[in-house]
Formats: structure tokens, sequence, C-alpha cells
């Protein structure tokens, strides 16, 4: 199954009622493009980057300190092969919902992963996915990588994960990110202990040590799929 996820970073001049009509459009996207096996969509738990719980520096200012907080609206797209991708690509649909999240989303900052997805089916409904896409680090190493990778496959292991999928980019953008991680869990509470947990905590370092860390793109959000 090919996978298209992409997330976005909002305007701050982009209202609760543009927000509405955002996701409503990804929505329809689902329901309108027949090539599409499956979706989901949503918007980040815990505020995306209007996130409350603290001052947020700006992208250029915060260099190797990590991200500046959560991206805000996130969509999963499922086709068989890359001619229902191209198909998809080519919809008129798919043409007007891009427009208009130009419009009201950061289009320099939104990512992109296309990837081979291997877990199981379509989004659990109601249960909450953390996806987060990092770039490689100039000159890191194969085996830094590989540690990278091990860990994010690891939180496999802690007693909440309920799944964990990894894939890289195969995507034809040379604005894609390099690699997408994608953790299922059973609720709210249980994503936000995840990622105040010491686990999580090893996994990013692991992964900060292999990638340009400041321009991780993550969020969590309540999947509406299938």
């Amino acid at each position: 199954m090919l996978r298209h996820s992409v997330i976005w970073r909002l305007r701050d001049t982009t209202t609760p009622e543009l927000r509405v009509e955002m996701l409503k459009g990804l929505a329809y996207l689902r329901m309108e493009c027949l090539m599409v096996r499956s979706g989901d969509y949503g918007e980040d738990i815990f505020g995306g980057s209007q996130d409350p719980r603290g001052e947020r520096l700006p992208g250029w200012r915060r260099g190797a300190d990590g991200p500046s907080s959560n991206y805000d609206i996130a969509l999963h797209l499922d086709f068989d092969d890359w001619a229902g991708h191209d198909a998809y690509s080519a919809d008129p649909a798919h043409a007007a919902g891009s427009r208009f999240n130009a419009s009201v989303a950061w289009d320099e900052l939104t990512a992109r992963v296309d990837w081979d997805y291997t877990g199981d089916g379509p989004a659990q409904r109601g249960r909450v996915r953390h996806v987060a896409m990092f770039v490689w680090a100039d000159g890191a190493a194969n085996g830094e990588k590989q540690r990278a990778l091990d860990a994010v496959q690891r939180l496999a292991d802690v007693p909440s994960v309920e799944a964990v999928a990894v894939g890289p980019n195969i995507g034809r953008l040379v604005s894609d990110y390099d690699w997408i991680m994608d953790v299922q869990l059973p609720d709210r509470i249980a994503t936000e202990r995840l990622l105040v947990g010491a686990s999580y905590a090893r996994t990013m370092e692991a992964v900060a040590a292999a990638t340009k860390y400041e321009w991780t793109a993550r969020l969590s959000h309540v999947m509406r799929g299938p």
C-alpha cells in the first residue's frame, strides 16, 4: 500500500472557521477521489502551533534546540500504487483542496512523505495517531541512521503503544522529508504519557543524533479513518 502523508502548519491569520473548512476539505478528498483506498485526517490534540504550554521561538531562532511546536493538521491517504497516486494528483478535487490549503497554511513548511505502509490496515477510528517526519543530517552515517530507526521500532515495547510503523520517503518531490514514524495509541492520555516518558525521550535522543532535528514535523491526532 502506498501511503501519502502530509502535515501542515497553519498561518497565524487562520481563523477557527477556516480550520474547520480545511478539515471538511480533507474529508471530502477521501470521499470524492475514487482512487483513494482509505484515508485518515485530524488536527493536533495538544494545540498544534498554538500550543499554550509555553512560549515558542520562531523557527529561524531555534537552532538545534528542537522543534518549536507541533504541527496543526494531518492527512493520510492510501493508494494501490503510483498510478492511483498520480491520478489523485491530477484530480480537480485535489487541485482545489491544495489551493485552499495553501491559503490557510504555510506551504513552505508543509511536510510530506510518500511511503510503503505495511502496518495493520486502515486507521482505527477514535484512537490516536502520533506522527513525526524527519530529515537526515548531512553526513549522518548509516549506523547512526539505523540506530534511530531501531529506537523508533522499540517504542512498540511500551505497554500503551498499539502499533509502530516506520517508512523511508519514496516520493518524487525535492521538498519531501526523508522518513516518517507512525505510532498508534488508544487515547489522548496514553499519548501524553508516551510523549513525556523516558522511552520517548531515549528514542528522540537517538533520532536527534542522526537528523536535522530542528526541522522535525510532528503531531498527534484522533483518527477519522478508514
